[in-house]
């Protein structure tokens, strides 16, 4: 809002306006109301009494209270630029972005130097997706009065149309003008991850969140961006930050949480914090009175119908649905990744819309049309997550699976598909959600992976034949110091072993062998696997003697791919979601005697499997014959059971009774 002192003519030198003015200026709103509204009793057309309460309202966020007052005093004193901008910027509070257009572009007839003006019109066409004539805007803005407002604006623009390096430009110039401003930082840094500068971008993300321990998601960013890195610097203190951010209602991603988090009860906290700031309710139930003789119409929406985790695991899923029942639809709003994946999908649904280039209220609007009576999110918070469609309640039953394990800790998600072990009774009051049990693994399998037959030699992946190999084909991110003692302890203790990890980052594989060096490990005993397809990573698993679980996010899609190709997984259950997801599989293919119950009995059971080649053996042998007979794997089984599910959560609704927990 533009605070310019106003021209008083004759009449407004009046005591009583000086005294408002006065008052409000050094923030008495109260004796500043006052006088206003007195001057206005008695001249209910009085411009500078209008604009002045007005302009107050507007500070105080009452915004349908500034608007008549505001549009009076545009239509008495039409040429008064300050006026008409003060009018513009409350109409667009209101949502009258079309109407405070109209009144910026008469403010700049009468003012054609009012930066704010050209910047609050960016702004508003920014928010329309006219992202070439907001940067049109910013530029008339910058070349009138360069301000940090006008640099970050136009920064976020491209940063949209994905003109990187005129973004980074951008939010690099308003960083130089405002450097104590923590937003800019945190934008700079959102900009040097997607050109892949990720040293720059942990350094303004340590600047933002030492201007601001409290900026919503900085803290939460800085730790993922170092972990993905295995940089432990600092890891302990960090650890204790985040947690104590989510106590105090400090906004923090949620998927990064449950990476770092072994307490239910504070990722709940953590969920509701992030949907109150980003993902808020918008919208009631949509009521559907079906035919009795109509099938269930069913949707999932995911940004991950592609070469991805979740596809691997859900594709059979998908294909086995019985059509005579439901009809399932799929809404990608993730762009097609021209994947053998992606097309098997497109072949597995009735109706496939990709959605990435909608709006979300049209994706919504999408999703009515198409009548959707039971909506599946198989993305929760995750990377690429679009979670403002659920809260605008696209469906009248909505449900959170598979994809992000925890409670989303919004009341528009009615269910969240689970099993006794990765959501015990008792800890049902950290959902929000209404649990369906599945009676074997909550996780998705899909029987019709095709592992080679014929796995490469050691030698080809940088193993030596004799060695024993420990696997652990997670994320770095997933990896922990404490996880990372017992693993170098079993290399200590296993002569010839290695320990076989993913290849990723070049800073994490370094930081990584640094780590073991420290810990008095050759560097050498980790050898990394670069990335190959879906069906070479399956076929290599052949080469290791024993799956290493981490804790306190475990394996998921990882241990399932272990598992379907015959590699015996050590796991230790944890007291979250995220931890207990190898004990579940474990559990469905009959092997729980590998799931442990603490750290040191995780340790002790990966040392006698590593020293009694005919226990492993066993094993395997057990796991080879269980892969057939036991559910985990069981394709059809699963669909059976996810239907079931699906027709009790409708049954339910249909009766007009409210969500509850149930078990299939």
């Amino acid at each position: 809002m533009s605070q310019q002192s106003p021209n008083k003519g004759a009449s407004v030198h009046s005591a009583v306006l000086d005294q408002a003015i006065a008052a409000h200026r050094s923030g008495n709103m109260s004796e500043a109301e006052r006088a206003y509204t007195t001057i206005l009793r008695g001249s209910k057309t009085h411009p500078v009494a209008l604009h002045m309460l007005g302009l107050l309202h507007a500070q105080r966020g009452n915004f349908a209270d500034a608007e008549p007052l505001l549009k009076k005093a545009a239509r008495v004193n039409p040429g008064d630029p300050h006026v008409l901008f003060n009018y513009a910027n409350v109409l667009r509070a209101l949502g009258k972005a079309d109407d405070a257009l109209a009144w910026l572009s008469k403010t700049i007839a009468l003012s054609p130097n009012f930066a704010d003006a050209h910047l609050n019109r960016g702004a508003i066409l920014i928010a329309r997706r006219e992202l070439r004539e907001a940067i049109a805007e910013f530029d008339r803005a910058i070349a009138i009065a360069p301000s940090s407002a006008a640099f970050a604006n136009r920064g976020s623009a491209y940063q949209q149309l994905g003109q990187l390096d005129e973004a980074h430009d951008s939010y690099t110039r308003a960083v130089e003008l405002a450097p104590s401003n923590p937003e800019y930082h945190f934008a700079l840094s959102e900009v040097l991850v997607q050109i892949g500068r990720h040293d720059e971008a942990i350094g303004a993300l340590e600047r933002t969140v030492a201007l601001d321990r409290a900026f919503p998601f900085a803290l939460s960013k800085l730790v993922a961006a170092k972990r993905t890195r295995a940089d432990w610097r600092g890891f302990e203190r960090e650890q204790a930050a985040l947690d104590e951010a989510v106590g105090s209602g400090v906004p923090v991603d949620p998927f990064t949480f449950f990476h770092a988090s072994s307490s239910p009860a504070l990722q709940l906290t953590c969920a509701r914090t992030y949907v109150a700031n980003v993902a808020p309710e918008r919208g009631g139930v949509i009521p559907r009175t079906p035919s009795p003789h109509s099938r269930l119409r069913v949707a999932y929406l995911s940004a991950d119908f592609r070469n991805h985790a979740t596809a691997n695991l859900m594709a059979g899923l998908f294909e086995a649905h019985d059509r005579t029942r439901f009809d399932v639809s799929a809404i990608s709003y993730e762009p097609d990744d021209r994947s053998e994946m992606r097309n098997r999908l497109k072949a597995a649904f009735e109706r496939f819309e990709d959605v990435s280039q909608l709006a979300d209220e049209d994706v919504v609007k999408l999703i009515r049309q198409l009548d959707i009576e039971v909506l599946v999110d198989l993305g929760g918070f995750t990377a690429g997550a679009r979670p403002k469609i659920l809260a605008r309640r696209a469906a009248p039953i909505q449900v959170n699976y598979l994809g992000f394990p925890g409670t989303m800790g919004a009341s528009y998600i009615d269910y969240i598909v689970a099993d006794r072990i990765v959501i015990p009774e008792e800890e049902q009051k950290y959902y929000t959600e209404k649990v369906i049990y599945l009676p074997d693994s909550y996780q998705a399998t899909d029987a019709k992976r095709p592992i080679p037959s014929i796995a490469p030699a050691r030698s080809e992946v940088g193993l030596a034949d004799d060695a024993f190999v420990y696997c652990a084909f997670n994320r770095a991110s997933k990896i922990t110091p404490p996880l990372f003692d017992i693993w170098m302890r079993l290399l200590t203790k296993t002569a010839g072993s290695v320990l076989w990890l993913l290849d990723g980052d070049p800073i994490a594989r370094e930081n990584l062998k640094r780590e073991a060096v420290v810990r008095g490990i050759a560097a050498e005993r980790l050898v990394f696997a670069p990335h190959v397809s879906a069906g070479e990573h399956l076929a290599r698993h052949r080469l290791a003697d024993l799956y290493l679980d981490t804790l306190p996010y475990n394996a998921h899609t990882a241990a399932s791919d272990a598992l379907w190709a015959g590699l015996p997984v050590v796991t230790c259950l944890g007291t979250a979601f995220a931890g207990r997801v190898a004990a579940s599989l474990l559990n469905a293919v009959g092997l729980p005697e590998l799931v442990t119950r603490s750290l040191d009995e995780y340790e002790s059971l990966a040392l006698r499997l590593a020293h009694d080649s005919e226990l492993r053996a066993a094993l395997k042998s057990r796991l080879a014959s269980h892969r057939t007979t036991w559910p985990l794997f069981d394709t059809a089984r699963m669909t059976r059971h996810v239907e079931k599910a699906f027709d009790e959560m409708w049954r339910r609704h249909c009766a007009g009774e409210a969500p509850a927990s149930f078990a299939v």
